[in-house]
């Protein structure tokens, strides 16, 4: 053997050990060994952020660090997932993925990053209905009563949502096409805003996530008319679904999952996927996702990657069958 083989056998050994073989990053053996930042697309106080929040309370635990929640709003989340899209893959920052995420490629002509390939799923965290609610004082007290005032008055019934192309925006409009309605879309900036909107009668009625709306139904200000999940909500079982009312077959949850950018090394991957298996088996935490209207989800990494890419093409159809605009600079 020659000297020069001897080198090229030994830098291609190195290269094995430090990871970089097939392009992929090595994990560091002391990971993580500072805060790690948890970003996610919205404002803070809603649905994202709470569950961020969960997740995060776990990192010292499992890992000895803190973890911080980043809330970076607007453009239906995008801003957020570009930043993270954008970051090191390092380990040190995770995106709190929302099903909005899905809308985003039939939304824009052109996104800064593949909503699919520049994010390493790590595992599907917990899903939820979004509902539909009223204002106490709306003119209709069901879901059946909604549609028929909709149909007899198409476009002056205004809804509100967390923002053009999240996901309750998406699940209202998938809702107005089954129906055949025309109804005036009022978009909020996430967080409480769409439920601090209907409380005070600035729009008569919202799609919203379930979560840290209970105590307002059960106080009632606000009257929840139904779900859009396929069957009865077992937390909230009193309110019908739209498909036992009004549209046969209507399915659609929100969904929460934990992602890092493109390329995070599959180490880092298998230790966070350990730690979200773990924690949403805890009871306290099944109790806490059940508070803000969510089950757990767990999944493995493989799944999660799946998934994303089918329900991106889900929604990116949706979006262009009905024309949907993108929001607002």
């Amino acid at each position: 053997m020659t000297s020069n083989t001897r080198r090229t056998l030994l830098g291609a050994a190195l290269l094995m050990g430090t990871g970089t073989v097939l392009g992929q990053p090595a994990a560091p053996a002391n990971w993580p060994n500072r805060p790690v930042r948890i970003v996610h697309g919205f404002t803070t106080g809603g649905p994202v952020d709470n569950l961020a929040r969960l997740l995060a309370a776990q990192f010292p635990d499992a890992f000895g660090q803190q973890a911080i929640v980043e809330g970076k709003p607007g453009a239906g989340g995008t801003i957020g997932a570009n930043f993270v899209a954008k970051a090191e893959p390092d380990g040190y920052t995770l995106f709190l993925m929302a099903s909005g995420h899905s809308a985003a490629p039939g939304l824009y002509k052109s996104l800064p990053f593949d909503a699919v390939n520049d994010f390493t799923m790590v595992s599907m965290v917990a899903r939820s209905p979004f509902a539909i609610i009223a204002n106490p004082d709306a003119p209709f007290r069901t879901v059946q009563e909604f549609v028929q005032q909709a149909r007899a008055q198409p476009g002056k019934v205004d809804y509100g949502s967390g923002g053009t192309g999240s996901g309750m925006h998406l699940a209202a409009v998938l809702f107005q096409a089954r129906a055949q309605l025309q109804l005036t879309h009022v978009p909020y900036k996430g967080g409480n805003a769409p439920a601090l909107a209907v409380m005070a009668g600035e729009v008569p009625v919202i799609f919203t996530s379930l979560a840290g709306m209970s105590s307002h139904i059960e106080s009632g200000k606000v009257r929840a008319l139904a779900v859009t999940s396929g069957t009865r909500f077992a937390a909230m079982p009193a309110i019908p679904t739209v498909a036992e009312t009004v549209l046969p077959d209507f399915d659609v949850s929100a969904w929460y999952a934990l992602a890092g950018p493109r390329r995070l090394p599959p180490t880092i991957v298998a230790r966070l996927n350990d730690m979200v298996q773990a924690t949403l088996r805890r009871p306290e935490v099944v109790q806490g996702l059940k508070l803000q209207a969510a089950e757990p989800w767990a999944t493995s990494a493989a799944e999660a990657q799946a998934f994303l890419a089918t329900d991106i093409a889900r929604w990116t159809r949706v979006v262009r069958e009905e024309n949907i605009a993108p929001p607002s600079p």
